[in-house]
């Protein structure tokens, strides 16, 4: 009777702390600035394009245009100014990772944030160029490693060369635009 009563006991606290647990959530989830959460919502957005669009690349997910240039089309749209102004103001914010050297930085980080944008759109236009493959004319070319921004590599206008550079050169250049901005712009948590 005892270890029933005891057993009971254990059952309602876990219940107790069960039903507490979501409350917990929501609270962080709410304190959370509506600002904070759209930065997130756009960041993470754009973070499932590029996985996309990668999928694609290594032949791990069917090519398809459309979803290419959607996907291109999601990091396109909410990179550039869209990106900039998400940040403008104080950047510091509860539940925020974004680091105060972009108020400090801010020319740098609206750059990071045009050349963003510059390769998406270069991803979008292969897109439309290559509607039933991922063919040759997408991948990159010998050479093309170099003309993008290694530490030896000449910098160039995201804009003006996206263009003239194959899609997948454009990725690459894009990942590496978002590390970029990460490693100066965002805090990681520890």
């Amino acid at each position: 009777m005892r270890l029933n009563a005891s057993m009971n006991t254990w059952a309602a606290l876990a219940l107790s702390v069960a039903a507490f647990v979501p409350l917990i959530s929501v609270a962080t989830a709410q304190s959370v600035s509506p600002h904070v959460a759209r930065r997130q919502q756009d960041m993470k957005a754009m973070a499932d394009a590029a996985k996309s669009i990668n999928a694609m690349f290594k032949g791990t997910s069917p090519y398809d245009s459309k979803l290419f240039k959607a996907a291109a089309e999601t990091i396109r749209s909410q990179s550039g100014i869209a990106l900039s102004a998400l940040f403008e103001g104080s950047v510091i914010a509860t539940g925020s990772k974004a680091s105060s050297n972009i108020e400090t930085e801010r020319q740098q980080f609206d750059k990071l944030a045009l050349d963003l944008g510059a390769h998406a759109a270069a991803l979008s236009v292969a897109a439309d160029r290559n509607p039933d493959a991922l063919g040759p004319g997408m991948r990159m070319q010998a050479g093309d490693a170099v003309a993008g921004g290694g530490p030896l590599a000449k910098r160039i206008d995201a804009a003006r060369a996206a263009t003239s550079m194959s899609a997948e050169h454009a990725f690459h250049l894009m990942l590496q635009t978002c590390t970029s901005c990460h490693a100066n712009f965002r805090v990681e948590s520890n």
